[in-house]
């Protein structure tokens, strides 16, 4: 008998679906279960019925996992930030890599055996970068992480005044609080983009290995308050000494992006310094950079062991971003050619490679999205490096690859679907060889992975 919206079934939960929920079988049928981890027993409760597969919630836990611990957050279960803090580590490794293959396999139509996946360095304050948001509620200001949406729910979902993270710096929490109380006590309302009336829009929070801090403020362009944010400023650098830029930017886009889109105020330098094993990089204020540094140096390692390099080859570096690949893998290689489509990253390339003595290593701003375009005059490649955004390359881009037709491809995602689709787009002249997920984000359900694609 088919399921139906509103059954109350009982089920063993086999394993866990990317983006969290558990996954039971009932009758054949897929059912996805949120708050259920592999192991456990539960009673779910139908919230969406399909023909192949259904959605539920767990409503009783008959039998814990033995996978089960206890989560280290008060907020966990409220805060959208974390989904897996009561799994413990060593299985959140073990289920995400046989997502990672599970997506190759079923989406990519490829069984290639996976390397063993490479943990996290360290599965708390590991953070480099927190993003904050402001929202206008019930007549007050709020700071902090968006809530859990219940299961079925879309939108965005309402802002929680978090007292504690442990995936960041204690230091960084107490930036937050100074910040909060500070905006509260100004009585300059926090923007709704529903309205698109108020001020305060982002506070990111970035420190890096060398110990270097960047809070970056994001409001409205309204002109009127921005001696507000100056005095914000003042009172930040005076309480946190080893703060080492502060930056107000404005944004008049309604989109809940925390990008700034004109620097209107800054206090101390103008980008902060970190450092991934031997490189060191220059990080502006809107700069993308891998969120866990430590667990950056494992993925570049990978991408390193992947390529085996000899020193002789020319590395193209797509969706290059700051340039964050192309300069750790410089010293390894002849030549490295990156592109990408922001110039604002570009800029950074460049003056990561400058900090790093680099005479080897080209960026220029383009895409392929477009197809070959300048790319038809440059030399022949040896090796790409594809890191696309969560969406996967796009489909001019795996065409122009499959022109280009370098010897390798090493492909480098954050989602294992949009990879398994890629690798599916290049499957007529390229085979996977091997694969590795790499883990920079425990207690999330985000994991990284780089692939192998070997021309045949």
């Amino acid at each position: 008998m088919p399921l139906k919206k509103d059954d109350l079934i009982e089920c063993t939960i086999e394993s866990l679906a990317f983006g969290g929920r558990g996954v039971a079988r009932v009758d054949g049928m897929a059912v996805f279960v949120a708050d259920a981890l592999p192991g456990d027993i539960v009673k779910a409760r139908i919230v969406r019925a399909k023909k192949r597969f259904a959605e539920g919630v767990a409503e009783t836990l008959v039998t814990p996992s033995s996978h089960r611990v206890e989560p280290k957050c008060a907020h966990f279960g409220q805060c959208g930030g974390c989904a897996l803090q009561n799994l413990e580590y060593d299985e959140q490794l073990a289920q995400k890599a046989a997502q990672v293959q599970s997506a190759l396999s079923r989406i990519g139509g490829v069984d290639v055996p996976m390397d063993a996946p490479a943990a996290s360095p360290a599965i708390w304050k590991y953070r480099n970068k927190m993003e904050f948001s402001f929202e206008r509620r019930d007549g007050g200001l709020h700071l902090g992480l968006r809530s859990q949406l219940p299961a079925g729910e879309k939108g965005l979902a309402p802002v929680l005044d978090i007292e504690e993270c442990h995936l960041c710096a204690g230091r960084d929490m107490e930036i937050l609080r100074m910040v909060r109380e500070f905006c509260r006590e100004s009585g300059i309302a926090a923007y709704d983009p529903k309205t698109q009336n108020g001020f305060w829009r982002h506070l990111i929070i970035r420190h890096t290995a060398l110990g270097e801090v960047m809070v970056h403020v994001i409001t409205t362009s309204d002109s009127r308050k921005f001696k507000q944010v100056e005095a914000l400023g003042e009172a930040l650098v005076e309480r946190f000494t080893e703060l080492t830029a502060f930056v107000h930017s404005s944004r008049s886009k309604r989109t809940t992006l925390a990008v700034g889109e004109y620097v209107e105020f800054r206090l101390g330098t103008k980008a902060i310094e970190e450092k991934v094993g031997h490189a060191r990089y220059h990080i502006s204020p809107n700069t993308f950079f891998q969120t866990n540094s430590a667990g950056a140096e494992k993925l570049f390692d990978t991408i390193r062991e992947y390529g085996e390099f000899d020193g002789s080859e020319t590395l193209l570096d797509l969706y290059c971003g700051a340039g964050a690949i192309g300069v750790y893998m410089a010293d390894s290689v002849e030549r490295v050619i990156g592109f990408e489509i922001s110039e604002e990253s570009i800029a950074k390339a460049f003056s990561s490679a400058k900090l790093n003595g680099l005479e080897n290593c080209d960026f220029a701003v383009g895409s392929l999205d477009d197809g070959l375009g300048d790319l038809k005059r440059l030399p022949e490649f040896d090796i790409v490096v594809v890191d696309p955004p969560r969406s996967g390359m796009h489909e001019n881009m795996a065409k122009a690859l499959l022109q280009l037709a370098p010897p390798k491809i090493v492909a480098v995602s954050c989602d294992p679907a949009t990879l398994a689709r890629d690798v599916k787009r290049l499957s007529d002249k390229y085979e996977i060889k091997r694969a590795r997920a790499v883990d920079m984000f425990p207690h999330t359900h985000h994991i990284e992975t780089v692939a192998l694609l070997v021309r045949k």
